[in-house]
C-alpha cells in the first residue's frame, strides 16, 4: 500500500493499470474500509501500489529522455524553474505548470509540478511541455506522484 505494507500478492505488474479498482484481490482492506486502487507501478520491481483514491491525484512528474523542440529557452541550461503548460494525453488539454531540469550528467531528468493535479499519470506516459503555441519539448514520465504522498 502507500505506507509500504505488504497487502496481497499478483500475477504481475504488467497486469495492473494506474486508477484501477477492480480485480486487485488484496488480502487485507484498508484500514478505513473504503476502496483502493492502484496508485503506481514499478515494473523494474514488479510491485503495484495501492492507496485511497485522493491519492491518485498526480501533481508531480518526472521525465527521462527529455528532447527540446529548436533552441531550449535559457532556464534549461541554468537548471532554474519556468512557467509551462503539461499536456500528458493526446487529447487533453494542456494545464498550468513549473518545470525545471535536475543535473544528472548523462541522464538529466525534468521535473514538473502541475498547478493542478491530474488523474491517471503513470510511467510511460509522454509529457509535452509548452509556452502559449511554442512546444518546448517532450519527456518520457518515469515517476508521477501526489505530493500528499511522502515518498514515490
Amino acid at each position: 500500500d502507500e505506507a509500504g505494507s505488504k497487502v496481497g500478492e499478483h500475477p504481475g505488474a504488467n497486469a495492473f493499470t494506474v486508477a484501477q479498482r477492480g480485480g486487485l484481490k488484496l488480502g487485507t482492506p484498508a484500514a478505513d474500509g473504503k476502496p483502493r486502487f492502484v496508485l503506481e507501478i514499478r515494473p523494474k520491481e514488479n510491485k503495484v501500489v495501492v492507496g485511497p483514491q485522493a491519492l491518485l491525484d498526480i501533481d508531480e512528474i518526472r521525465g527521462i529522455k527529455v528532447s527540446w523542440a529548436g533552441l531550449p529557452i535559457a532556464e534549461i541550461e541554468t537548471g532554474a524553474e519556468f512557467d509551462c503548460y503539461a499536456q500528458v494525453r493526446a487529447h487533453g488539454d494542456p494545464v498550468p505548470a513549473t518545470a525545471r531540469m535536475l543535473p544528472g550528467g548523462d541522464a538529466p531528468q525534468l521535473l514538473v509540478t502541475l498547478t493542478n493535479p491530474l488523474r491517471g499519470v503513470a510511467p510511460g506516459q509522454t509529457v509535452v511541455l509548452y509556452q502559449g503555441s511554442r512546444v518546448l519539448g517532450q519527456a518520457t514520465i518515469d515517476a508521477a506522484r501526489s505530493l500528499q504522498r511522502a515518498e514515490l
